[in-house]
């Protein structure tokens, strides 16, 4: 198939939310870097002296990769379905991450509301 049917708006549109996402990612390291650490007295506790950057790494390694992976899994399938009836790469990208950011908001907000 060509460059402009479904197969190819597929796969530009999937770059359009990979896209999204490394901006997403990005704009998180920034703020996070960019804030200065307050200084520590007591590294006696495990992980208190860690630095910005890296309490970002370890958040990132336990919780953010899990939680990308799944809003991955959900922008493909929504992507899929979206690309069919949308002809825009760009339109079909974002839509399909807004709707997996919806998604895994309201996955989130029913497990936190469980516990």
């Amino acid at each position: 198939m060509d460059d402009t049917g479904a197969r190819g708006r597929y796969g530009r549109s999937m770059a359009v939310a990979f896209g999204w996402y490394a901006t997403v990612i990005a704009a998180v390291v920034v703020g996070t870097t960019s804030v200065p650490s307050a200084p520590r007295e007591d590294c006696s506790a495990m992980f208190s002296c860690l630095s910005p950057l890296e309490s970002l790494a370890l958040a990132g390694l336990f919780w953010g990769a899990p939680v990308l992976l799944g809003l991955l899994i959900v922008t493909a399938v929504v992507n899929a379905l979206a690309v069919r009836r949308i002809t825009s790469a760009v339109l079909a990208g974002t839509l399909s991450v807004a709707v997996s950011a919806a998604v895994g908001t309201v996955v989130a907000g029913a497990y936190l509301g469980r516990s």
